[in-house]
């Protein structure tokens, strides 16, 4: 081989190393990256956990606020039907106390006539 020859196949190989060291610094990078994605992964991880037992905990609120929602609902019913007969019974109640007044009426007209009345 010639001395032409050496110094090309030096000269490739200084670039191989050149390459396999760049290559190698970003194999390092690379490995970083893949140890902050498996830890920011595992904080994801524990982020999902804590949000699926919130949602749980979420869904057992809205079941009970379900449930004293429909035992309000039936107390406003049984309210409003109790309001209809307290109605009810307040008519009549009116309807005596006018029949009362006339009553009375009445009576304190007769009781006057009788005192104009000579005796």
């Amino acid at each position: 081989m010639t001395e032409s020859r050496f110094i090309q196949i030096e000269s490739m190989l200084s670039e191989l190393i050149r390459i396999v060291g760049n290559t190698n610094a970003a194999v390092e990078g690379l490995r970083d990256d893949v140890a902050i994605l498996k830890k920011d992964v595992a904080e994801l991880k524990i982020d999902v956990a804590v949000l699926k037992n919130d949602v749980n905990i979420l869904r057992n609120d809205v079941a009970e606020l379900k449930i004293i929602t429909r035992n309000k609902q039936k107390d406003i019913e049984q309210i409003k039907e109790g309001q209809i007969r307290l109605e009810t019974a307040m008519t009549g109640v009116k309807e005596d106390m006018k029949s009362l007044y006339e009553i009375t009426g009445e009576h304190d007209v007769a009781s006057r006539s009788l005192r104009r009345r000579p005796v």
